[in-house]
């Protein structure tokens, strides 16, 4: 305390020996100047170690909340009071100062003055410019007069005629001198004016800007012995490789003399400035020297008055993290911080009897809740819970992993915003009496397609709903394939045994009756013959593929190389498709796997024909015979044979490729949609799956994927391969 009153008085005496020096003749911007700045700068210093001293006693006490004090609001609330009521003062009085110091020194350095100082050097500055501009738009009028047929001519006809219509144009539009050159800065005519400077080439950077059509201007010239000038060229393309170069005289009298006047009025300003910069450095160290005293006294006053408060404050911080046992010194005073304390000490006991029980509680419910948690995870159906305000609680393994997301970043959420499709079920069992709501529902899968999901749900006495869901697509697709499969065996039965008879009853009465049909008659009667027999076959293959689809064999399944199946199948359609390109690509070992090889072909053969008739659909509408390709390659990812078919023809109809698959599900117009059926029928029976995609190349076209599960002969195989291969 002794040290920083002691630094305070001196300090205080220096700011006054300043402000003595700031008011005096010789003062601060005179021969004292020196001794000012030295004492200004010694009582600086000396402010800034008492700003020092006050911000380490106030660090002390605001960095104590790292070791469990909480921010002492008190001792900030009494520094900004002692800083207020020592800045505001000063402040106030500043804007007085500056009022008044500012009236006294308007007149002659107001903003008046100084604007038209300003101004009359902008006017000079602008003086050249302008003059260029004119000097520019006359050598672009000049240039247009020269481009004139009769001018051209006269170039290479008459050059004494150029010469004097160069002169006269020189001279009508004031220039010094006029030249039309060529790109090596030859002279091919000139017109100068007495006492005009020489001829100087162009610059190279002057023919660039000429070159691209623009104007090239040289730096101005001053002379000694008359005015200045400045070179301008440009670019005649009327001419073969002229240009037009001319001299032009630019006053610059008038801009230096504006310069001098504007730096003589700017040294004035300075000065005035440089005097009010001295009084605003003695102000400012008053103030400072005033703000510092007045915030160690407002530190000093505060720890008096909060110490009480910082020990209740620092026993809550301890019952914050957890110290049920912290009590606080209570003083024998009879004052409110001591009842106070009383009443926090008897809080602090009964929060611990409290929280004992609440550990027990909360032991038996995590215990309970672990149990149910467990149970939960090992189900297979999904289970969603939420609570009264429909946010989620609890989403198990098994939806998270039907659903495809994060069960710990939608717990809290509600369940309209992050499961849609769940929120219908959710308001009808909220407002439905029933015990349990019972619904399905078709969601998009990870891959495209349709989930179909069997939705429960059911609220209890406390508002909390339990959602719970299995995926039945499997089951669906099952019971869909044995509807069709029955549709598709009565169908069979009813039609096929029709259509032989009327089929040979049409070839009978083409037979029977031709001979007596006119003969204008006779084309009309062939062609509804025709029509019968033909429409008779189409309806009998349709027939045909019902009873295949109806009647599909039970695969023999046997050890096959994966390979020759696929290179049947291609050959077989390079043969129906000779104008389609159908490259293959094979591993260099065999690819062993456990199917039926005639099923396994027939899949195949539906792909690559569906393939090649999208490619020529598409060939047909671009309107051209070539660019068709239907790429077909084998190989093996992981433990799975993959036969990847590619193509360049119209690609997928529609986004859900999952209804594809199901029988009678086709966009051609003589499709039966039955080729993806069967084929998706194939892969099932053998254990693996069937995939449509997109091309990932961005061109038109379609993917389609036939995965079969490999043997561990191919393993072997392929582990030898490899083993050769090093």
């Amino acid at each position: 305390m002794s040290l920083f009153a002691a630094g305070f008085l001196v300090a205080a005496a220096g700011v006054v020996a300043c402000a003595v020096l700031a008011v005096s003749e010789q003062g601060a911007i005179g021969s004292l100047g020196p001794l000012f700045y030295t004492l200004l700068t010694i009582s600086s210093l000396i402010i800034a170690a008492l700003a020092g001293a006050v911000g380490v006693r106030a660090a002390r006490i605001f960095l104590g909340r790292r070791f469990g004090t909480p921010a002492p609001r008190l001792h900030m609330r009494f520094m900004a009071l002692f800083a207020l009521a020592a800045v505001a003062p000063s402040i106030l009085m500043a804007l007085l100062l500056a009022l008044v110091l500012g009236r006294g020194v308007e007149f002659w350095f107001g903003e008046r003055v100084t604007t038209l100082v300003e101004t009359m050097a902008e006017v000079g500055r602008a003086q050249a410019p302008l003059e260029l501009n004119l000097a520019q738009l006359q050598l672009v009028s000049m240039a247009g007069d020269l481009s004139y047929p009769e001018p051209v001519a006269a170039m290479t006809e008459s050059r004494i005629d150029y010469t004097q219509y160069l002169r006269n144009q020189a001279i009508g539009r004031n220039f010094a001198a006029a030249y039309v050159i060529d790109s090596q800065s030859t002279v091919l005519a000139r017109a100068e004016a007495p006492g005009s400077p020489p001829y100087v080439a162009p610059s190279r950077l002057m023919f660039e800007f000429a070159e691209s059509r623009d104007i090239g201007v040289s730096d101005p010239t001053q002379r000694e012995d008359g005015p200045a000038f400045v070179r301008l060229l440009m670019d005649l393309p009327a001419y073969e490789d002229a240009y037009l170069y001319v001299v032009w005289y630019v006053d610059l009298g008038v801009l230096t003399a504006a310069e001098e006047a504007t730096a003589s009025y700017r040294q004035a300003v300075a000065r005035e400035e440089g005097m009010r910069r001295v009084f605003i450095f003695v102000y400012f160290a008053a103030v400072a020297l005033i703000l510092v005293g007045a915030l160690w006294l407002a530190l000093s006053a505060a720890t008096r008055v909060v110490a009480p408060v910082a020990r209740l404050v620092g026993a809550a911080e301890r019952v914050r993290r957890g110290d049920l046992d912290a009590r606080v010194l209570v003083q024998r005073d009879d004052d409110e911080i001591s009842a106070l304390g009383r009443a926090f000490n008897r809080m602090t006991r009964q929060l611990r009897s409290q929280r004992r029980a609440l550990l027990e509680a909360n032991a038996e419910s995590e215990s309970r809740r672990n149990f149910i948690e467990a149970v939960l995870t090992g189900v297979s159906a999904g289970v969603i819970g939420l609570d009264p305000e429909n946010r989620i609680t609890l989403v198990n393994r098994s939806a998270a992993t039907l659903l495809d997301v994060d069960a710990a970043e939608m717990t809290g959420l509600p369940v309209a915003s992050v499961l849609g499709m769940f929120a219908p079920i959710v308001e009808e069992a909220r407002r439905s009496r029933a015990v349990l709501i019972e619904r399905q529902i078709d969601i998009p899968g990870a891959d495209g397609a349709l989930l179909n999901l069997n939705v429960r749900a059911s609220t209890d006495d406390e508002g909390e709903l339990v959602i719970t869901f299995d995926d039945v697509t499997r089951l669906v697709s099952a019971q869909r394939n044995a509807a069709w499969r029955d549709v598709a065996r009565r169908i069979a039965h009813e039609i096929k045994n029709p259509l032989t008879p009327i089929q040979l009853s049409a070839e009978r009465i083409r037979r029977k009756y031709r001979s007596g049909i006119p003969d204008e008659q006779a084309e009309t009667f062939d062609k509804c013959v025709e029509t019968i027999v033909r429409q008779v076959s189409d309806i009998g293959r349709m027939v045909d593929e019902f009873s295949a689809f109806a009647r599909m064999p039970t695969p023999k399944m046997e050890a096959s190389d994966l390979s020759g199946v696929v290179e049947g199948a291609v050959f077989s359609q390079r043969v129906a498709s000779p104008g389609i390109k159908v490259p293959l690509e094979l591993p260099g070992h065999p690819v062993i796997v456990e199917c039926d090889s005639r099923l396994a072909a027939q899949a195949l053969a539906n792909i690559l024909k569906n393939a090649g008739e999208s490619v020529l659909a598409r060939l047909d509408a671009d309107g051209t015979k070539q660019g068709g390709e239907v790429a077909v390659a084998l190989r093996i990812e992981d433990d799975t044979a993959i036969v990847e078919v590619v193509d360049n023809g119209l690609g997928w109809p529609f986004a859900d490729r999952a209804r594809l698959t199901e029988p009678y599900m086709t966009t051609r117009e003589k499709g039966t949609g039955l080729g993806l059926a069967i084929v998706r029928r194939v892969m099932e029976d053998h254990g693996g799956r069937l995939e449509l995609d997109e091309r990932k190349d961005g061109q038109a076209g379609a993917v389609v994927r036939l995965a079969f599960p490999l043997l561990e002969t191919t393993n072997a195989a392929n582990e030898a391969a490899r083993s050769r291969e090093a």
